[in-house]
């Protein structure tokens, strides 16, 4: 049971990663899994297979949670904008009783509210990034490759980040774009020729994630462990600020016109924003007891 509860964890980590206006880690720092993460991140390069170990189930969660949101998600979330975006603020609202358990400490300091106010302004911002336009060739292009790497790597760890929205903001997302879809449609046409041609690519951008997750890991993880209440003021800020900048952006990311939605959307959407509460606050509350459960 205490495995099955830690891949469905993983498995709404994986599902954050994919919809707009969430990220994973924001999800992770939710649902208190965040710094079990980060620990094994940290320990990796001393220990890699006790690091794997200590979080194998949340990496299964994950992927099943990355193909849950390219199957499913993506396809309702298409065909019924308002009840899914409604159900997934849910999720992220049902969190905020557990952390503000989280943030609790024997004195409360401006700084602790100046940060909780940084991350709030730092998230508005991100509502109004567009993208820029980046033409590179030759060695800048290489160098290109391999800061989209770290860069994305850098999102998937900094909660509230989304790493398509800092690509967008360095002008690197049709980079990784272009590279992926060159990748896949040499796959598909059995096309060796262009993908052993696109293989130092794709090494430069693993390199580049693999830099990004252990430097990143090392920060987040001295954070965790020293300003722990600083760091989650941050995430409370984000969480309360996350359900504006998902509504913000619900009309950018679907071909539909929400606001015409018919009435019955946003019942179902409302009784899914309240089983989304539910079902958030059960979840992020099982570290309380998982020790009993065998």
């Amino acid at each position: 049971m205490k495995n099955i509860i830690k891949i469905i964890k993983g498995s709404f980590v994986g599902m954050g990663s994919i919809l707009p206006g969430i990220s994973g880690s924001m999800v992770a720092a939710i649902l208190k899994i965040y710094q079990d993460l980060i620990d094994a991140l940290n320990d990796f390069l001393k220990a890699p297979i006790k690091s794997i170990k200590s979080v194998w189930q949340y990496i299964v969660g994950v992927l099943i949670g990355f193909m849950i949101g390219f199957v499913f998600i993506n396809f309702f979330y298409e065909l019924a904008p308002i009840p899914i975006t409604f159900l997934f603020i849910g999720f992220i609202l049902g969190a905020i009783p557990s952390l503000i358990k989280e943030i609790k400490t024997d004195k409360y300091k401006w700084h602790h509210f100046f940060v909780m106010l940084v991350a709030i302004l730092f998230m508005i911002g991100f509502i109004f990034i567009t993208e820029t336009e980046s033409t590179q060739s030759g060695f800048i292009y290489y160098l290109s490759v391999f800061l989209v790497g770290v860069i994305y790597a850098v999102a998937l760890i900094i909660p509230g980040l989304s790493g398509s929205t800092m690509l967008m903001a360095f002008g690197y997302f049709q980079i990784l774009i272009t590279l992926v879809d060159e990748i896949a449609v040499a796959f598909v046409n059995l096309d060796f020729s262009t993908i052993v041609s696109q293989l130092p690519m794709l090494a430069l951008l693993i390199l580049g994630a693999l830099v990004g997750l252990i430097l990143v890991g090392k920060l987040m993880h001295y954070l965790l462990h020293h300003y722990k209440a600083h760091f989650y003021f941050a995430v409370l800020g984000i969480v309360l600020i996350s359900p504006f900048n998902v509504l913000f952006t619900l009309q950018d990311n679907t071909s539909a016109n929400v606001f015409q939605s018919a009435w019955y959307m946003y019942v179902i959407g409302a009784i899914l924003f309240l089983f989304g509460i539910f079902i958030t606050y059960k979840i992020s509350h099982t570290k309380n007891y998982e020790g009993e459960i065998k």
